[in-house]
């Protein structure tokens, strides 16, 4: 019995080690260079300055309707941490064992208040250059609805960062059940055309309700509190709207 309390100590601790040193990004901005954007700052090992000029206007373009929609004041630079590919990306944000088991395709995150991505010169084999520049907005929204609520509904997060990132897909068909809908399950959102549907449903959201109460809705996941309504009424208000496109 003492072996294996010992080994499940052991192992415990092994996979609370893995999670502490990939999950606290501890980010050496020493060995980095740096340039500075009117609301970021960000940091990379090297970039072309054609890559730089990019990655400002993909943010800065962005930022007058993100800053809307959250209602902020622009005072300060959010961090963005720009690594040479998405290997190093990953491992930074992962830790060298859980790196492992990822394809490329994760290739951006957002860790709180900042954003942490691969070069858009070092893309990998899921995206291009465009779309790291795209995926550095939606991380953007992310950490900005981190600031609302640590742990947001997933339909609600990624649909939000989707829609504000202008990463607008085909929905499928059929359209998920609501049963399905309201599973706040990544496998879920995933398994189902996640990202189109969450951004075919925030931008009805929007269109109808207005960013304040989609806010409070994030903050709260309570859909009376935010609509008047029941989630099964809205979401049948959203489906009747794609099906009819009114």
């Amino acid at each position: 019995m003492k072996i294996k309390a010992a080994v499940v100590i052991l192992a415990l601790s092994a996979v609370i080690g893995i999670l502490h040193f990939g999950l606290k990004k501890n980010i050496d901005y020493s060995a980095m260079q740096v340039f500075e954007t009117p609301h970021f700052r960000v940091y990379h090992s090297s970039l072309a300055d054609g890559t730089k000029a990019d990655v400002e206007n993909a943010l800065e373009s962005a930022y007058p309707r993100i800053a809307g929609f959250f209602s902020m004041d622009g005072e300060e630079r959010t961090v963005i941490v720009l690594y040479p590919g998405v290997e190093e990306f990953q491992r930074a944000y992962l830790g060298h064992v859980l790196s492992l088991f990822y394809g490329d395709w994760a290739a951006g995150a957002s860790q709180e208040d900042m954003v942490l991505a691969a070069s858009p010169e070092n893309p990998g084999s899921e995206h291009t250059y465009e779309e790291i520049l795209q995926i550095l907005v939606h991380e953007y929204v992310h950490s900005l609805i981190y600031q609302i609520n640590e742990f947001p509904n997933v339909w609600l997060d990624e649909g939000l960062a989707t829609f504000l990132a202008g990463q607008e897909g085909a929905l499928p068909s059929p359209l998920p059940g609501f049963a399905v809908f309201q599973k706040d399950d990544l496998g879920a959102f995933m398994d189902n055309a996640g990202y189109a549907v969450g951004y075919s449903y925030m931008e009805y959201l929007d269109a109808a309700y207005g960013n304040e109460k989609i806010i409070l809705l994030i903050r709260t996941n309570d859909y009376m509190a935010a609509f008047g309504k029941s989630a099964y009424d809205v979401y049948s208000e959203w489906i009747r709207h794609v099906e009819t496109g009114s």
